[in-house]
């Protein structure tokens, strides 16, 4: 009799650990531990990459605390529950977050802010444009390129046109060519380029799909008259915000300030480059293109931004 419950001790034992899993190697091992696990798991990982699952329990509601449980007796910060059952859970269901990386940068760890939308388009090969609303919402910028995040640096914020430039760590290959127009004309045709959070699902970098939409200049000035401002109808989101307007011939006309639909022109911000004698590439070809190829050039010289803050 000793002998039959001193084998179901050791069988409830088992079960006991197998239902509740801390970070034995890696948060990435871990997981993949979890994705190959019967129902009734779910799986939690802290902004410092410490995580924790489980598996096996009674029901999702005890999975959920189980691993959140687990994340934060190894030693996670801010433990969120990202997974249950294999399905990643949103902002709307329970609270909890996705996409719980964090970045460490000369010894100081940040967590991403997707709330904060934004573009950039490079000028040249190493600078940037975008709006400073933007860059003052941040403690640190970076951009995603296929799935990689790559850093900035301010360079100059512009707070009364909303205009910064930024400082990419990693050159560019392509850039815009800004219009040397000097007087903007209603009516004529625009295009926009901005990025949209395409992926929240088991991604430890946020991934962005580009959008390009079309439009005229309805207003040759902003609110109030604004000669600074132009005003299109183009569709624009908070995506859209700190990327290119452009013009029927590809060149940059404008910089989206905000959803709103104005646009800072390019006569200002050519200004404010040249004040920081930043080059620029301007050319006088009027011939008109394709919308196609805009919108494949607007996709290499610009790119989605990732707001950072300290975790």
């Amino acid at each position: 009799m000793k002998r039959r419950l001193f084998k179901i001790s050791i069988l409830a034992g088992v079960i006991l650990t197998a239902g509740c899993q801390t970070t034995g190697n890696t948060a990435d091992s871990l997981y993949n531990q979890y994705r190959g696990k019967p129902n009734n798991k779910a799986y939690a990982i802290g902004t410092n990459n410490v995580a924790g699952a489980a598996w096996g329990a009674k029901s999702t509601t005890e999975a959920i605390k189980l691993a959140k449980k687990t994340c934060d007796n190894s030693g996670g910060i801010n433990c969120n529950v990202t997974e249950v059952n294999g399905s990643a859970l949103t902002n709307e269901s329970i609270g909890q977050t996705v996409n719980n990386f964090n970045i460490v940068s000369q010894g100081i760890t940040y967590k991403p802010n997707l709330k904060v939308a934004s573009t950039g388009f490079f000028i040249n090969k190493s600078y940037i444009l975008t709006t400073s609303d933007v860059v003052e919402s941040c403690s640190k910028i970076n951009y995603e390129r296929s799935g990689r995040l790559l850093e900035t640096t301010v360079v100059r914020v512009d707070r009364t046109n909303n205009i910064a430039v930024l400082k990419s760590l990693e050159p560019n290959i392509n850039s815009a060519t800004i219009s040397s127009n000097k007087q903007t004309k209603q009516g004529e045709r625009t295009y926009t380029y901005g990025y949209d959070l395409s992926n929240r699902e088991n991604s430890k970098t946020p991934t962005y799909q580009g959008k390009i939409t079309d439009g005229i200049i309805s207003s040759a000035s902003g609110k109030y008259n604004d000669v600074r401002f132009m005003t299109t109808t183009n569709e624009v989101n908070s995506g859209n915000v700190g990327g290119p307007v452009m013009a029927e011939n590809g060149d940059v006309i404008g910089i989206i300030t905000n959803i709103g639909k104005e646009s800072i022109k390019s006569s200002m911000f050519s200004i404010f480059l040249n004040e920081l004698n930043i080059k620029y590439q301007v050319t006088k070809n009027k011939a008109s293109v394709s919308p196609a190829k805009i919108a494949e050039k607007s996709h290499d010289f610009s790119v989605p931004l990732v707001c950072l803050n300290e975790a």
